[in-house]
């Protein structure tokens, strides 16, 4: 039986990323993860947005959500406030929905943490991206190690010793798992992982073929635009064993 997690990757609905009518669809859904970008305000209010923008640096968060001022953000801004994290976390909070919380600056990472704690959401609430120093100062957020992108033509040669390298990095690192491009993830990393107590996800896969492959592979979590998709191959598949 397969007991991979669905991770539903923002934005992947009708409604436009990191905006409170995605994450409802996200909900919706059925996924067990919803993962959200992360940045911060200039006043340290910890928000939902992929992309820098100098109007971050210059204007607090009360500021940035005036209609006028977070349309310069993008036009998807016209019709949506701009969500905060502490929105999610309340959110999400009666339904116990685990969140994954890519930080995209090192500048989200107290906000963040003292949100995850405010709300004792250390059990259901794992962070990828920006997690410099993170998890030496703060051990009790569940951190997952983000991998490489691409591998050389050497590492793919040695994959065997560059799984060993990088399990051995995540647990000296305090980290819980490896959150790694699809591309790059290969059953000997898998298996490696899963001997050390590690975890492993994969992104962002969308195609029926490859998350049947990461299935029979049993990583622990599979992030996708198509969480529909996943979720019916999941149950189709379970009805076989």
């Amino acid at each position: 039986m397969y007991n991979t997690m669905v991770a539903a990757h923002t934005g992947f609905g009708i409604h436009p990323d990191n905006t409170m009518a995605s994450f409802v669809e996200g909900i919706q859904s059925g996924a067990h993860i919803l993962e959200v970008d992360v940045r911060v305000s200039q006043d340290g209010v910890a928000l939902l947005l992929h992309d820098d923008s100098p109007y971050l640096h210059l204007h607090t968060y009360e500021q940035l959500n005036q209609p006028d001022i977070r349309q310069l953000l993008g036009p998807v801004y016209q019709d949506h406030a701009i969500v905060t994290l502490e929105q999610v976390l309340r959110e999400s909070d009666s339904l116990g929905m685990k969140l994954n919380l890519d930080l995209k600056t090192a500048a989200a990472i107290d906000p963040t943490v003292n949100l995850i704690r405010q709300y004792g959401a250390e059990k259901r609430v794992f962070i990828t991206g920006c997690s410099d120093t993170l998890t030496q100062r703060y051990p009790d957020i569940q951190v997952m190690m983000n991998t490489p992108d691409e591998l050389s033509l050497e590492q793919m040669e040695r994959y065997g010793e560059f799984a060993d390298i990088i399990c051995r990095e995540a647990i000296q690192g305090g980290y819980v798992g490896l959150n790694m491009n699809g591309f790059t993830c290969l059953p000997p990393v898998v298996d490696r992982a899963h001997a050390s107590g590690l975890m492993v996800w994969v992104y962002t896969i969308n195609s029926y073929e490859v998350m049947e492959w990461f299935l029979r592979m049993q990583v622990n979590a599979i992030t996708t635009r198509e969480p529909h998709w996943l979720t019916e191959l999941i149950n189709n598949s379970n009805k076989l064993w």
